[in-house]
């Protein structure tokens, strides 16, 4: 390597030192102010409130994902049927519950497809739209909410 393409390599890269060394000073302080307030908001509550605390902010209904919590099982690959509706600028509500429902459903998991689930999870929808037979559905009150466990017949 030339010596003036080393110097430019060394140039280019003290540069993006210094850069990296500027955005720390700048943003260091405001994160950790941040994480301390947060904290201070959190801390005294338990891991439920604080999970449905981040549902609340969104703003979903925690009820919803309440009452699907509590009758899947831990290893549970669910399906979530919910019909296509806007919810923000940024997203639409499929995908808002999914992204929640992934994190607060869990040790269930999300299943690929409907194929691979062997449970229905369903927000204003009706299972029965999906031409599947189940062995246990579980619905609450008179809402489209349901818990639809799926009977593969073995």
């Amino acid at each position: 390597m030339s010596s003036a393409r080393h110097l430019a390599a060394c140039v280019v890269a003290g540069l993006v030192v210094g850069a990296l060394v500027w955005s720390a000073w700048i943003g260091v302080p405001h994160s950790w102010r941040l994480m301390r307030s947060q904290h201070t908001v959190y801390s005294g509550l338990t891991r439920t409130q604080r999970d449905q605390a981040f549902i609340d902010a969104i703003p979903l209904r925690v009820d919803i994902f309440d009452f699907w919590r509590a009758w899947l099982r831990p290893g549970d690959r669910y399906w979530i049927q919910i019909p296509d509706e806007a919810f923000s600028a940024n997203a639409d509500k499929k995908l808002v519950v999914r992204s929640v429902a992934h994190l607060y459903l869990l040790p269930a998991i999300e299943a690929t497809s409907l194929r691979n689930a062997n449970v229905v999870l369903s927000w204003d929808a009706d299972p029965g739209l999906l031409h599947l037979h189940y062995s246990e559905q579980y619905r609450a009150g008179l809402q489209l909410i349901f818990v639809s466990r799926i009977d593969r017949g073995g």
